[in-house]
Protein backbone atom coordinates (compact mmCIF):
# COMPACT_ATOMS: atom_id res chain seq x y z
CA UNK A 1 0.00 0.00 0.00
CA UNK A 2 2.80 2.83 -0.92
CA UNK A 3 1.57 5.41 -2.77
CA UNK A 4 4.49 7.83 -4.98
CA UNK A 5 3.45 11.35 -5.13
CA UNK A 6 5.05 13.76 -8.18
CA UNK A 7 4.22 17.02 -10.41
CA UNK A 8 3.28 15.17 -13.20
CA UNK A 9 3.63 11.71 -14.51
CA UNK A 10 4.26 11.06 -18.20
CA UNK A 11 4.05 7.88 -19.72
CA UNK A 12 2.78 5.26 -22.34
CA UNK A 13 -0.72 3.39 -22.52
CA UNK A 14 0.11 0.28 -21.11
CA UNK A 15 -0.09 1.79 -17.47
CA UNK A 16 -3.76 3.85 -18.09
CA UNK A 17 -6.09 1.52 -19.37
CA UNK A 18 -8.63 3.70 -17.58
CA UNK A 19 -7.08 7.08 -19.69
CA UNK A 20 -6.69 5.69 -23.20
CA UNK A 21 -9.31 4.24 -26.19
CA UNK A 22 -8.28 1.51 -28.48
CA UNK A 23 -8.40 2.99 -32.01
CA UNK A 24 -7.23 -0.26 -34.02
CA UNK A 25 -4.38 -3.37 -33.54
CA UNK A 26 -0.84 -3.23 -34.99
CA UNK A 27 0.75 -6.49 -36.82
CA UNK A 28 4.79 -6.70 -36.54
CA UNK A 29 7.29 -9.38 -37.25
CA UNK A 30 10.95 -9.33 -36.16
CA UNK A 31 12.95 -11.83 -38.82
CA UNK A 32 16.22 -12.31 -38.36
CA UNK A 33 17.96 -12.69 -41.59
CA UNK A 34 21.62 -14.38 -42.54
CA UNK A 35 22.10 -11.86 -45.02
CA UNK A 36 21.30 -8.68 -46.98
CA UNK A 37 17.67 -8.20 -48.03
CA UNK A 38 17.73 -9.03 -51.91
CA UNK A 39 17.78 -6.52 -54.58
CA UNK A 40 19.14 -3.42 -52.06
CA UNK A 41 22.90 -3.87 -53.32
CA UNK A 42 23.93 -5.65 -49.83
CA UNK A 43 23.27 -2.81 -48.20
CA UNK A 44 23.55 -3.03 -44.37
CA UNK A 45 20.49 -1.60 -43.24
CA UNK A 46 17.40 -0.46 -45.83
CA UNK A 47 13.70 1.35 -44.92
CA UNK A 48 11.28 -0.03 -47.31
CA UNK A 49 7.33 0.91 -47.72
CA UNK A 50 5.06 -0.64 -49.61
CA UNK A 51 2.29 1.45 -50.92
CA UNK A 52 -1.35 0.08 -50.17
CA UNK A 53 -2.62 -0.18 -53.43
CA UNK A 54 0.07 -1.87 -54.50
CA UNK A 55 -0.54 -4.55 -51.64
CA UNK A 56 -4.18 -4.48 -52.13
CA UNK A 57 -4.39 -3.39 -48.90
CA UNK A 58 -6.13 0.02 -47.06
CA UNK A 59 -2.57 0.74 -45.05
CA UNK A 60 1.18 0.98 -46.08
CA UNK A 61 3.64 -2.11 -44.99
CA UNK A 62 6.91 -0.96 -43.41
CA UNK A 63 9.99 -2.65 -43.46
CA UNK A 64 13.21 -1.46 -41.70
CA UNK A 65 16.43 -3.31 -41.58
CA UNK A 66 19.58 -3.01 -39.45
CA UNK A 67 22.84 -5.11 -38.89
CA UNK A 68 25.82 -5.54 -37.11
CA UNK A 69 26.82 -1.95 -38.88
CA UNK A 70 24.41 -0.43 -36.49
CA UNK A 71 25.76 -3.06 -32.95
CA UNK A 72 22.14 -4.29 -33.07
CA UNK A 73 23.04 -8.04 -34.37
CA UNK A 74 25.96 -10.27 -34.52
CA UNK A 75 28.48 -10.37 -37.84
CA UNK A 76 27.14 -11.61 -40.83
CA UNK A 77 22.82 -11.23 -38.95
CA UNK A 78 19.95 -8.74 -40.25
CA UNK A 79 17.21 -7.36 -38.27
CA UNK A 80 14.27 -7.35 -40.10
CA UNK A 81 10.86 -5.34 -38.84
CA UNK A 82 7.75 -5.10 -41.12
CA UNK A 83 4.69 -3.30 -39.79
CA UNK A 84 1.63 -2.35 -40.81
CA UNK A 85 -2.28 -1.64 -39.60
CA UNK A 86 -4.34 -4.56 -39.07
CA UNK A 87 -7.10 -4.89 -41.55
CA UNK A 88 -8.16 -8.80 -40.54
CA UNK A 89 -6.78 -11.06 -37.27
CA UNK A 90 -4.36 -12.73 -39.87
CA UNK A 91 -0.88 -11.06 -38.94
CA UNK A 92 1.28 -13.28 -41.01
CA UNK A 93 -0.73 -13.00 -44.00
CA UNK A 94 -1.15 -9.38 -43.85
CA UNK A 95 2.69 -8.87 -43.42
CA UNK A 96 3.32 -11.16 -46.35
CA UNK A 97 4.22 -8.84 -49.01
CA UNK A 98 7.32 -7.67 -46.79
CA UNK A 99 8.43 -11.32 -45.49
CA UNK A 100 8.41 -12.19 -49.35
CA UNK A 101 11.12 -9.26 -50.03
CA UNK A 102 13.24 -10.66 -47.54
CA UNK A 103 14.02 -14.16 -48.71
CA UNK A 104 15.28 -16.88 -46.44
CA UNK A 105 14.37 -15.95 -42.93
CA UNK A 106 15.71 -17.52 -40.19
CA UNK A 107 13.80 -17.12 -37.30
CA UNK A 108 10.52 -15.14 -37.24
CA UNK A 109 8.76 -13.47 -34.63
CA UNK A 110 5.21 -11.87 -35.20
CA UNK A 111 2.76 -9.65 -32.94
CA UNK A 112 -0.27 -8.01 -33.13
CA UNK A 113 -1.14 -5.54 -30.35
CA UNK A 114 -3.75 -3.10 -29.54
CA UNK A 115 -2.69 0.11 -30.67
CA UNK A 116 -3.91 3.07 -27.66
CA UNK A 117 -4.34 7.26 -27.51
CA UNK A 118 -4.74 9.21 -24.74
CA UNK A 119 -8.50 10.08 -24.13
CA UNK A 120 -7.11 13.83 -23.09
CA UNK A 121 -4.29 16.09 -23.42
CA UNK A 122 -2.91 15.44 -20.03
CA UNK A 123 -3.08 18.98 -18.68
CA UNK A 124 -5.98 18.73 -15.80
CA UNK A 125 -4.72 15.87 -14.16
CA UNK A 126 -0.86 15.60 -14.88
CA UNK A 127 -0.83 12.92 -16.10
CA UNK A 128 0.57 12.77 -19.82
CA UNK A 129 0.21 9.63 -22.06
CA UNK A 130 1.77 8.61 -25.21
CA UNK A 131 0.72 6.88 -28.29
CA UNK A 132 1.20 3.10 -28.58
CA UNK A 133 3.56 2.26 -30.77
CA UNK A 134 2.33 2.15 -34.76
CA UNK A 135 3.26 0.33 -37.34
CA UNK A 136 5.68 2.81 -39.32
CA UNK A 137 9.19 1.53 -38.59
CA UNK A 138 10.74 4.98 -39.62
CA UNK A 139 9.62 6.49 -36.34
CA UNK A 140 8.75 9.67 -37.87
CA UNK A 141 5.24 9.26 -35.83
CA UNK A 142 7.04 8.51 -32.29
CA UNK A 143 8.92 11.51 -32.70
CA UNK A 144 6.13 13.50 -33.87
CA UNK A 145 4.54 12.10 -29.98
CA UNK A 146 7.55 12.83 -28.31
CA UNK A 147 7.21 16.44 -29.68
CA UNK A 148 3.45 16.33 -28.67
CA UNK A 149 4.27 15.22 -25.17
CA UNK A 150 6.65 18.14 -25.14
CA UNK A 151 4.39 20.91 -25.41
CA UNK A 152 1.32 19.40 -23.42
CA UNK A 153 3.70 19.40 -20.64
CA UNK A 154 5.51 22.70 -21.14
CA UNK A 155 2.54 24.45 -22.75
CA UNK A 156 5.06 25.49 -25.54
CA UNK A 157 6.44 24.17 -28.73
CA UNK A 158 9.65 22.51 -28.71
CA UNK A 159 12.63 25.23 -30.02
CA UNK A 160 14.56 23.36 -32.41
CA UNK A 161 16.89 26.84 -32.78
CA UNK A 162 17.79 26.69 -29.01
CA UNK A 163 21.14 24.46 -28.38
CA UNK A 164 22.07 23.39 -24.93
CA UNK A 165 25.24 21.89 -24.06
CA UNK A 166 25.62 18.32 -23.49
CA UNK A 167 24.67 17.18 -19.51
CA UNK A 168 23.71 21.08 -18.66
CA UNK A 169 19.89 21.50 -16.95
CA UNK A 170 17.75 24.59 -18.50
CA UNK A 171 14.70 25.56 -16.41
CA UNK A 172 12.39 23.11 -17.75
CA UNK A 173 15.02 20.24 -17.26
CA UNK A 174 15.09 19.58 -21.18
CA UNK A 175 18.91 19.44 -21.17
CA UNK A 176 19.54 16.12 -19.60
CA UNK A 177 21.42 15.14 -16.71
CA UNK A 178 24.27 13.27 -17.89
CA UNK A 179 28.20 13.70 -17.03
CA UNK A 180 30.56 14.46 -19.15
Amino acid sequence: GQRARAKLIVGDPSYFADKVRKTGKVHRAICILSHPVPSTNNHSSCQIILPQKQCGRSNDIYVCVTSSKHRVAPEGKYIAVCGTIAETDNAERELRPALDLLGAIDEMFVTSLDYFVPVSNGRDDKCFISRSYDAATHFETVADDVLSLYERITGKPFDWTKQLPFGSDDDEGAGGSGSQ
